[in-house]
């Protein structure tokens, strides 16, 4: 089984690339979500795809985000920033 990093996942060539992750749930793995600002629809993903980690590029929403994974149960780890990114990458 790979193990995945989507940068961008909540553009369109991130979620393409999470319909192929559907597709064949045995071959593929996420280890990392990232968005730039769209923190809805990452933590969206992240609920569906269980990532350890989600990044956020906007340092501003990373506590919007980690809020958002606590409330739903989620132990993704939230992240941000360019520094957060390029570890991710």
């Amino acid at each position: 089984m790979r193990k995945l990093a989507i940068l961008g996942a909540t553009g369109s060539i991130g979620l393409s690339t999470l319909d192929v992750v559907r597709q064949h749930p045995k071959r593929y793995r996420i280890y990392a979500l990232t968005a730039h600002r769209n923190v809805f629809g990452l933590v969206q993903l992240c609920c569906e795809f269980k990532p350890e980690f989600a990044c956020v590029a906007d340092e501003t929403k990373l506590d919007q985000l980690a809020l958002a994974l606590k409330q739903l149960g989620c132990a993704t780890v939230a992240v941000a920033g360019v520094a957060a990114l390029e570890q991710l990458a």
